[in-house]
């Protein structure tokens, strides 16, 4: 049985999910929101029981399931709520409502309620259909006195909000009985391709042969939003027929390439026939279903073990794989895809061989491309086609700034996922650079949203946008030109019509009609709140965007002597280095974030501080470190976190905790602009564990306390941190625990850091990278003999930064 907990609250939908399977339940999930609600219900191929916070965000509630509900038939919805939702007792017809907080033990006592086998002494035969308001035994004034799903239809009217004969999707006759949920084999179609012109009222099921009451998937959805997320296959059976087995592990449900056509949204993705790889293991990597054809092999969904996840996973053909110039290429250009960072572009995670399958794992994205759109019949709506160009444009500038290498894109790199969102595959290569013909990229971007549209009005702003593109006189100067101009010619208002609104702006409309009634009553209150409202937010004004910036940076610069003479290295070698000078503690982020101003306003300096084999027009920007602009609505990077809001990803962030999401090649750059180095691994180590030899800055013994380590990361926002005192970072002065003899303070913990020292890389076939050392808030492991060169010089990672070193002394010239 597939169950789904939503709860705004994370801690809350994620300990309930956990506790339910510790009842005994199988194929329970969590959800922090209805988008990702819904996402996961396309991922594991439906939904028997839904748990959901009647106020929810983006969409409440009541209204997810007022969506799904029509494709899910057989499911049943248990509403949880801290507020009394009485007024609302009309859209809960034939649901549960328990009062927050609540107990697994009282959801799964729910649970089994509402799957019970219908019971005909809940209605006995001999009370007339008409009974009294009295025979209903609790009133509808609370949440907890909600109204309950009934097993057979009731016409007798109540004198309560609900008012009307109780009907729910789930309620048949007496002479159908209905079997308890159960997984069904085939996954259910959230959605059809939405209809433009559709409106809800049109949305009417298809019947089926001999059971009236169940629906195949319509043909249109109400709420587009819903509409966009990818879709799963339909079910073609009723659900009172004979319960199937339920399967061995939930798995992403997609159609099958004979189900193409009109059963799915633009993002749903297809399943190729299998190959000799699906079905194997390679290295740490289930391949589960082949999913595309790339130049050099095929394209595969795979489940990566080591972190729980699903990834993109592209294979070398085993043809090419006896030619070592083509595997040299395959992984060439694996490396290059590393590189090319864009948020609208699939990262790529690692690369590597395993029993003689070389292959690269990349983000994984349950979409189609705009190829396979157009070979199953589907087109384009103008909405979609400008995103679409939105997204090219954005993805082709970017590279084209940082001059990144890249294949000419084609209708198979342009994919369209959750929602009817486009993203761009990674089309950086590492061929080396040639004369790029800007005129002959835009003309096929231009062809290729023009191929995809359904019989494009010449008139249309979206064809004339395209078209712009194969003009050779009208064609843009460059990328960001195009950009200005999309923006220009974008919608000036969304449409009116209440059937195009999403399930988010129906929720607001009814929200601001609520807040509307309430103030009529309530006017007097609601001037003082304003008026409480309004002062607290020229406070944040002020606080965030007004006060100056960079009071709480802290001076962070000293450096301390390492004496010269001899120590113990790793396992027992003796080595000597003479005296040289390290930074007491990692560079921070307001430190770092004083280099990239300089370098902005002084861009000379950018190649003089750059590693001879930097890659040409390489940022060094860390990743994450940036406002991502480019989304809607543009999401805050760290940077902007730490300094106004001191939190990033649930834990605390300020401009003294360590910079992150550096690469090799930023951490040389800010070295060299200081005027110093990185140190060498040997001399990292004599600072941090000093002649003495102890496996920890502060002496032989194990301390978890002492460092920030991962010995109490926990996945849940809401815990961790209880051994050290931080969940993620800490500022790097904050640990006085974590000090080795000569003062060099944070080498077991926080994070780890670059040093100078290269050395091979068994993974990739030997080739030289750079080594950190030190432990970090991911690992147990704190002691500073740990050493890791499995990293290439151009990834990065949240938890890896660095410090400098010196030969001479500070302030010294």
């Amino acid at each position: 049985m597939k169950i789904l907990v939503a709860d705004g609250d994370p801690g809350a939908a994620a300990g309930l999910a956990a506790d339910l399977e510790k009842l005994g339940c199988v194929g329970v999930g969590s959800a922090m929101d209805s988008d990702a609600a819904v996402d996961w219900i396309n991922q594991n191929g439906g939904c028997d029981i839904l748990v959901c916070d009647v106020f929810l965000q983006p969409s409440d509630g009541l209204t997810l399931r007022e969506t799904i509900q029509p494709h899910l038939t057989a499911m049943k919805t248990v509403f949880l709520s801290a507020h009394d939702v009485s007024a609302y007792a009309d859209r809960m017809v034939g649901c549960e409502l328990l009062p927050k907080p609540v107990s697994a033990e009282s959801l799964l006592s729910t649970i089994q309620k509402l799957i019970a086998p219908p019971a005909p002494v809940v209605v006995p035969a001999v009370r007339p259909p008409v009974a009294t308001p009295a025979a209903r035994p609790t009133p509808v004034a609370t949440p907890a006195a909600m109204p309950t799903a009934r097993p057979t239809p009731v016409a007798t009217p109540v004198a309560t909000p609900v008012a009307t004969p109780v009907a729910t999707p789930v309620a048949t006759p007496v002479a159908t009985p209905v079997a308890t949920p159960k997984p069904v084999a085939a996954p259910v179609a959230v959605s059809a391709s939405p209809s433009p012109t559709a409106k809800p009222a049109a949305a009417s099921p298809r019947p089926v042969a001999a059971a009236p009451r169940v629906a195949a998937a319509p043909a249109a959805v109400a709420s587009p939003k819903v509409a966009a997320a990818p879709a799963v296959k339909a079910v073609a059976q009723p659900v009172a027929a004979a319960p199937k087995p339920a399967a061995a592990a939930p798995r992403p449900s997609t159609p099958k390439a004979p189900n193409v056509s009109q059963a799915m949204v633009l993002g749903s993705e297809i399943e190729l026939p299998p190959d000799d790889l699906v079905g194997q293991v390679v290295g740490h990597y289930e391949i589960e279903a082949k999913i595309g054809d790339a130049p050099m092999g095929g394209i595969y969904r795979a489940r990566q073990t080591t972190v729980a996840r699903y990834v993109r996973f592209y294979a070398l053909n085993k043809d090419f794989a006896a030619d070592p110039d083509a595997v040299q290429r395959f992984l060439s250009n694996a490396s290059a895809k590393a590189k090319a960072t864009h948020p609208l572009v699939i990262a790529v995670y690692e690369a590597g061989e395993s029993n003689g399958t070389y292959f690269y794992s990349c983000e994984y994205l349950p979409c189609r491309s705009l190829g396979q759109i157009r070979a199953s019949g589907g087109h384009l709506d103008e909405g979609t086609a400008r995103e679409v160009l939105r997204a090219v444009a954005a993805v082709l500038g970017s590279f084209g700034r940082e001059k990144v290498d890249h294949d000419l894109i084609s209708e198979n790199a342009i994919l369209i996922g959750p929602h009817n969102r486009p993203r761009i595959a990674n089309i950086a290569s590492s061929k080396e650079s040639q004369p790029f013909d800007l005129r002959a990229e835009m003309n096929r971007v231009g062809e290729i949203v023009l191929s995809s549209l359904r019989s494009p009005a010449t008139s249309s702003p979206i064809y004339s946008l395209a078209q712009t593109l194969c003009d050779p006189e009208k064609a843009p100067a460059s990328w960001a030109a195009y950009e200005q101009l999309l923006t220009a010619n974008a919608p000036k208002a969304a449409p009116t019509d209440a059937y195009k609104l999403d399930a988010q702006e129906r929720a607001a409309v009814r929200m601001v009609e609520d807040a509307k009634k309430r103030q009529k009553k309530n006017m007097m209150i609601n001037t003082v709140v304003s008026l409480g409202l309004l002062a607290a937010a020229l406070f944040t004004v002020y606080f965030f965007l007004l006060r100056p910036k960079g009071q709480s940076m802290r001076d962070l610069d000293d450096m301390v002597e390492v004496p010269a003479g001899e120590f113990i290295y790793q396992d027992g070698e003796k080595v000597t280095l003479p005296k040289f000078y390290i930074s007491e503690h990692e560079v921070t982020i307001a430190q770092y974030a004083e280099f990239l101003d300089d370098l902005a306003k002084n861009p000379e300096k950018a190649k003089a501080v750059a590693h001879p084999k930097q890659p040409e027009g390489k940022s060094h920007v860390p990743v994450g470190w940036a406002d991502m602009k480019e989304l809607t609505p543009p999401m805050p990077g760290y940077y902007t976190r730490a300094q106004r809001w001191g939190a990033y990803q649930n834990a605390a962030l300020d401009v003294n905790s360590p910079v992150f999401g550096v690469d090799w090649f930023d951490a040389y750059a800010y070295a060299k602009w200081k005027g110093q180095r990185l140190p060498t691994e040997q001399e990292w180590e004599k600072a941090a564990r000093g002649p003495g030899g102890g496996k920890f800055p502060w002496g032989k013994d194990e301390d978890p306390k002492r460092a920030n380590t991962g010995s109490d990361l926990n996945p849940n926002p809401k815990l961790g941190g209880d051994t050290d005192g931080f969940k993620r970072w800490n500022t790097v002065d904050a640990k006085k625990g974590d000090k080795s003899p000569v003062g060099m303070v944070g080498a077991a913990g926080n994070v780890s850091e670059w040093t100078a020292t290269y050395a091979p890389n068994p993974e990739m076939g030997g080739d030289q990278v750079p080594v950190i050392r030190g432990g970090n808030w991911k690992s147990q492991d704190a002691t500073v003999t740990r050493r890791v060169i499995k990293l290439m010089d151009l990834q990065a990672d949240d938890a890896l930064g660095f410090r400098t070193a010196s030969d001479t002394p500070p302030g010294s010239k």
